[in-house]
Parts: structure tokens; C-alpha cells; sequence
């Protein structure tokens, strides 16, 4: 039988108050049958969700939709193959196989269906019976601790053992993995456990941005679901972070920012706090439909603050995902999905909604900026959002003014200084994915010996003040303050990797053995070096040294960098020919460990800005700039 799809399925138009359901057909073989039906939204009608990742487009499977072939990725099919299981096994026969999954439920061809529907995905899983997250299969070298993890969650959580039946879970998962440091099989047992944690914690189910709607509309917790495997929800939030203490684990330190999924857990309290808000906010100027928008301006702005590592496939669902949390009905236009617009326009419309609604000017730090081109330079790219966890100051109130043509903003700015050197993002080499020592040298030339001659200090000072700045994403301020050695480790790593030293010349001043191998592993990592070379950076005329937040654009001699009001991020500006500025992007100085202004600088700017409002003298000088 050729089950090679031939042609688009034939769906059927829905009415506004009709979804589309899957009944998933019993069976053992690897053909999965299912049947669409369509079904009236709010009568009562049980059915599962779906939560997973869509997964690579390439490899994909076929099924029989109503016995018509029809393709889908091949991480959705394994997620199948798992419900058909669980379903057919006896685990929920009530719920009769009936289940919701986007990419077959709704038509992904039609751009206005998708409109529509989109917004509808709340009430979706909202109203379903459970919620399935699929996390993904299981490989045959981690099958055995995925196994046992998942028979210890379930041990966390029972009280069946006489020994245990008066500990608190956490109690119990402390006590499991203190038993690892007397007995050599306990110890395997909690490594074979943590080796789980691990890859599970690194799925990309995790990073989805459309996860946490799905997960926190739930009545219920959702299942989660890994390979053949059942992992109970909260029980595997808290065994992660008593299990997985980053302090005490190198490589996972150093990726913990990155793919932590208790940062998912923190969003989704985040959430219940604005549910919790706006059951507080009964007052009557609350129900004006003024009132109304710029309390979702405020919950999507707080939304998109908390979600920054979250990924979308779809770059409109960098917004669109989150709106289902938004008690805001009917939802303003800005906010309405709408696929057939380009991104770039969503951005622009969306910040000029915020900046409406809320005159708060900090929107700008929602993504970086600089990189869209066909709307204003000061449109943040809301698929970078990480930028928005650099918003540590207060909004200031409204600060600026907009064309009527809405492209042009002008606000208050104090210019820090101009580039008088500047390096280019260093790309790795092709074949190995590492920098080269030549590039680096390069490197050192174009900006640490141009910074140190203008500075009056040693290059070591200078490389000092920039590996500080890097690694503190990894150890932070406090620790590198507390341990220089730390640095002057690494940094001593990175000069012989650059002049082809072997680390033994080092002796041992800067460390055993042991710890100069895992520096120099550091610095030769493909994603350490990009942090550290990958954007491009630069050096003002005081011999400030710093660097752009995105690879995406290049600093010039002659650009400025300046602050403004309200914004903890400094910003690279160039003169356009008719006196307006352009963004070029937000950028960070080496002697700040972070992307944000230290808080008595930002103290200091705030009232330089206060003061030239009033006309009073200040210690920054203050200009007005227009921002194309």
C-alpha cells in the first residue's frame, strides 16, 4: 500500500464555535489510524491534549487520516504511537482515544483559520480532560536511567515504605541522594538518576514558548511523557533542583542559564501571580475598555520579561503563544493574530501598542534591536528577547514622543562616548568550529592594545577586565571576586591556546593539573568564544572597551553610545545623512558583568535626566535625539 501523501487534505471550513478532534484507533503495528471529527466547542465532550515539540521537518512519517495519507514530523508520530499506548493499555479508556494536536486540528495551510484559531488554543487546553507532554523518545543508551528515574519519582512521592512514610518528599530525594556518598551501588543508582535529569532537563520541550500556555491552562498537572515512560510533573521540577545543585556540578553550571528547566517552572509562577493580580483588581476603572488594554499591555509585558529563553517555531508565536494567558476579551488589535503579516510588522505594531498603552519606554529592551530592516531602528526583535532581563530600572514615565507617522522617536539621551576602534564579529573556522589563534591575535591588536595605550595600563589588565566580564555568566560577580585565581586560570588557559604553549609551562600557580584542563576546555568551548569575540566589539576614546549584544550588526569608528532614560542597556547609535539616528544595537561595556548598567551609574543618569527636565544643571549633559 503507497501511503506517500499525493495531495493537501481536504478539511472542511469550522464555525466559530467548532474545533476539530482526533479519535485515535486502537492498533500494534506502526500504521497509526485516526479519524478527524468535528465537534461543537462548549458542549461538554472529554478529550487530552497534546503538548510537544513539532520537531525537525526533515525524515517526516505518514499516517491514515480519515484513510487518507497524511504527513506529519516524526516526533509527532512518536508522540502517537505513545498515546495510542497509554490509551489502548488501560490507562484512560473513558477518555475513548479523543485527543486535540495542533498541527492536525487545525489547518496549518490556512493562514486565516490559523487567525482565528490560534486564540482559541486557551480555551482548548483549558477545558481538556488532561494534558499530554510528550518530551520525546528515549535512546538506547539512556533507556536504563530514564527507567529508573522514573521509579524513583514515583518512590518520592509514595509513603508505602515504613522507613520513608514519615519524610517529606523533599526529605526523601535529599536522603536518596546522600546515599550515593556511603554505599558504591547507591552512588551509581543517584548518577544513573542525574544522568536522566540531565537529558531530559536539555529537551527542547522545555524551551517551547507554546509549553507554557499549554502547561499552566491545565486543569489538571499534565502528564509528562518520555518515551514509554510516565514522570510525575512537580515531583520532577523538585528532584531536578535537589538532585542537580549547579554550584556543585561544573558542566552543568556552565549550561544552567541556558536550559534549566526549573526557569520554565519560575515562568509558570510567574503567571499564577498575574491570575492572582487581576482577581485583586475589582475596582470600577477597571472595566473600561481603556483600563482594560493597558492591563494586557502590562500582563504581556511581564509575560514576554519571564520568557525570554523560550523558542517558537513560528516567530509570530514569540507573541501570539502568550495571549492565551491574557484575560483580555476581546483582545485589541495589535494583539490579534494575524499570520499574513510579516514579523517585522508584528514587532513594530506591537512595541507602538505598548509604548501607547503603557508609556513605558523599557519595551525597547523586549528584544534586540537594530537588525529589522524594513521598520524603525528601535523595533526590538522580539525573537531575541533575552535583552528584557536587563530591564532593572523603573519605567520613568513617559519619556518620548512619536511621529505622527509613527516612525520616528525622539527622547532624551546622554552620548558616553564615540568608537575610535572597532573589531568585526570573529567567526570560527568551518571544519573545527573553534576561533583561530591568528584571528585572535588580531583580536588583541584591534582592541585590548588599543585599550590598554589609551588607559595607561598593562594588556593583562585589560584581558582581565574582559574574561571577568564573560565568565561571570558562568560563576558570577561574587564568586570571581571571591576567587581571582579563577579568572587569572583561564585567562593564563586562553594565552597559552593562543601562542601554542603546553598548559605545563604553567606549573602549578594557577591551578592542579586538573583545573588548568578544564580551563583550557573552556576556552577553546565554540560557545565561550563566541561570547567572547562573536559580536562585535570595540573601543571608545577613554579607552572603554565593550561589545554589541547581537552578531547580527557591526560597530563603525565613529559611532556613539549613549543612555537612555528608563533603559539599564547602553545603545550603539550612527548619524544618518538627515540628522536623524539609527540604532544599531544594544551593547555592553567590559567593566559591567552583565548587559546592565551598574545601579549607581543608572542613579547617576536618572537624575541628570530628572534635573535637565527641570532646568537644572546636571553632571551628564542631556540632548534630544531622533531615532529613525
Amino acid at each position: 500500500m503507497d501511503l506517500q501523501p499525493s495531495a493537501l487534505f481536504p478539511y472542511q471550513s469550522l464555525k466559530t464555535d467548532e474545533l476539530r478532534l482526533l479519535l485515535v484507533k486502537p492498533g500494534d503495528t506502526d500504521l497509526i489510524c485516526v479519524e478527524l471529527r468535528t465537534v461543537k466547542s462548549r458542549t461538554f465532550q472529554r478529550f487530552w491534549a497534546l503538548s510537544y515539540v513539532w520537531g525537525a521537518r526533515e525524515n517526516p512519517a505518514t499516517i491514515l487520516l480519515n484513510d487518507q495519507p497524511f504527513s506529519i514530523t516524526r516526533n509527532l508520530y512518536n508522540a502517537l504511537y505513545q498515546y495510542r499506548r497509554h490509551v489502548f493499555d488501560g490507562y484512560d479508556s473513558d477518555a475513548k482515544a479523543l485527543l486535540w494536536v495542533d498541527a492536525i486540528c487545525i489547518n496549518q495551510n490556512d493562514q486565516v483559520e490559523k487567525s482565528i484559531q490560534v486564540p482559541r488554543m486557551s480555551e482548548i487546553y483549558g477545558q481538556c480532560e488532561r494534558v499530554l507532554a510528550w518530551l520525546g523518545p528515549v535512546e538506547s543508551d539512556e533507556g536504563s536511567h530514564v527507567c529508573r528515574l522514573a521509579q524513583r519519582l514515583k518512590h518520592f512521592q509514595t509513603q508505602a515504605h515504613s522507613v520513608s512514610e514519615d519524610l517529606s518528599e523533599d526529605d526523601r530525594i535529599k536522603a536518596f541522594t546522600s546515599s550515593g556518598r556511603f554505599d558504591e551501588v547507591a552512588a551509581t543508582e543517584v548518577e544513573s538518576v542525574r544522568k536522566a535529569l540531565r537529558s531530559i532537563g536539555h529537551r527542547p520541550w522545555f524551551r517551547r514558548i507554546w509549553i507554557l500556555q499549554e502547561a499552566v491552562l491545565a486543569k489538571k498537572q499534565p502528564i509528562l511523557l518520555c518515551g514509554p515512560h510516565e514522570l510525575g510533573y512537580e515531583i520532577f521540577f523538585k528532584t531536578w533542583v535537589l538532585m542537580l545543585n549547579p554550584s556543585e556540578d561544573g558542566q552543568l553550571l556552565y549550561s544552567f542559564m541556558a536550559e534549566n528547566p526549573v526557569r520554565f517552572k519560575a515562568i509558570e509562577l510567574v503567571y499564577r501571580n498575574i491570575l492572582q493580580a487581576r482577581s485583586e483588581n475589582t475596582s470600577e476603572e477597571g472595566k473600561g475598555v481603556v483600563s482594560r488594554e493597558k492591563r494586557c499591555a502590562l500582563d504581556i509585558l511581564k509575560l514576554l520579561n519571564e520568557t525570554t529563553e523560550l523558542e517558537a517555531t513560528v516567530a509570530h508565536d514569540r507573541l501570539y503563544a502568550l495571549i492565551g494567558l491574557l484575560a483580555c476579551d476581546p483582545l485589541p488589535k495589535a494583539l490579534q493574530p494575524d499570520y499574513t503579516q510579516s514579523f517585522e510588522e508584528l514587532c513594530y505594531k506591537f512595541t507602538i501598542f505598548i509604548l501607547e498603552k503603557t508609556q513605558d519606554i523599557r519595551v525597547l529592551n523586549l528584544g534586540t534591536v537594530g537588525n529589522l530592516s524594513t521598520v524603525p531602528s528601535w523595533t526590538p526583535d522580539l525573537r531575541n528577547s533575552w535583552t528584557a532581563r536587563s530591564n532593572l530600572t523603573p519605567s520613568p514615565g513617559k519619556c518620548f514622543n512619536i511621529s505622527e507617522d509613527g516612525r520616528t522617536l525622539t527622547m532624551p539621551a546622554i552620548i558616553l562616548g564615540q568608537c575610535v576602534t572597532v573589531c568585526k564579529p570573529v567567526t570560527p573556522d568551518p571544519d573545527t568550529g573553534i576561533v583561530s589563534p591568528l584571528s585572535l591575535l588580531q583580536f588583541d591588536e584591534a582592541i585590548v592594545k588599543v585599550a590598554a595605550a589609551i588607559r595607561r595600563v598593562t594588556r593583562m589588565e585589560v584581558m582581565t577586565e574582559w574574561f571577568k566580564c564573560h565568565l561571570a555568566d558562568i560563576y558570577t560577580e561574587e564568586r570571581l571576586t571571591q576567587n581571582p585565581i579563577i579568572v587569572q586560570r583561564v585567562m593564563m588557559a586562553y594565552v597559552c591556546m593562543v601562542h601554542n604553549q603546553p598548559l605545563s609551562s604553567l606549573g602549578t600557580r594557577f591551578g592542579t593539573e586538573e583545573q588548568l584542563q578544564g580551563a583550557y576546555g573552556m576556552v577553546t568551548d565554540p560557545i565561550f568564544q563566541q561570547s567572547m569575540v562573536g559580536c562585535s566589539n570595540f573601543v571608545l576614546q577613554d579607552g572603554t572597551a565593550g561589545q554589541l549584544l547581537h552578531s547580527d550588526a557591526v560597530a563603525a569608528v565613529g559611532d556613539a553610545i549613549c543612555v537612555f532614560p528608563g533603559l539599564s542597556t547602553l545603545f550603539l547609535l550612527r548619524r544618518n545623512d538627515d540628522g536623524k539616528f539609527r540604532i544599531i544595537g544594544q551593547v555592553s561595556k567590559w567593566e559591567s558583568i552583565g548587559a546592565s548598567l551598574p545601579a549607581d551609574q543608572l542613579e547617576s543618569y536618572r537624575h541628570s535626566f530628572e534635573g535637565t527636565h527641570l532646568g537644572e544643571e546636571t553632571e551628564h549633559g542631556v540632548r534630544l535625539l531622533s531615532l529613525a
